[in-house]
């Protein structure tokens, strides 16, 4: 991780985030990463490039008990196939191991390929499928499970 650096997500971070986040259907707005920001079993993480220090990728997620949900998982199109987000991935699956998750789960759009492969290369498998879970455009969602324990 050389070229970036990974910390805890700021307050002072999101209007970076947000630029990250952008405008499709599924963006969340300022309010709602402030929240996410202040929920007790959150968690939420920015990649930093080394040079500019500026944010270009972030996590959230949320740990209940012995199972933690990638909320969201991005990376500025910049950035992406330069693994940030592999990185970002391993921080994020460390801290779930380090708070004792046994396992992880996340949903992804069933077309986005490139997110499949980057969570299936770190050990993810599809657990399910979420019929019409996205909106704008439509689209089914695959429900991903990773065991951190053995």
């Amino acid at each position: 991780m050389s070229d970036f650096l990974v910390e805890a997500m700021q307050i002072e971070d999101l209007a970076e985030v947000l630029d990250v986040e952008g405008g499709g259907g599924a963006a969340w707005t300022r309010q709602q990463f402030v929240e996410e920001l202040q929920a007790v079993h959150g968690f939420q993480f920015v990649a930093r490039a080394a040079r500019s220090q500026r944010v270009m990728a972030f996590a959230c997620g949320r740990l209940c008990g012995s199972e933690a949900e990638i909320l969201k998982l991005a990376v500025a199109l910049p950035w992406r196939r330069r693994g940030m987000g592999s990185g970002l991935l391993l921080h994020v699956l460390a801290h779930c191991r380090q708070e004792g998750v046994a396992d992880c789960f996340l949903e992804v759009r069933a077309s986005n390929v490139a997110a499949r492969v980057l969570y299936e290369k770190y050990g993810f498998t599809e657990a399910g499928l979420r019929r019409s879970y996205y909106v704008s455009p439509r689209e089914d969602a695959v429900l991903m499970r990773m065991r951190l324990t053995r």
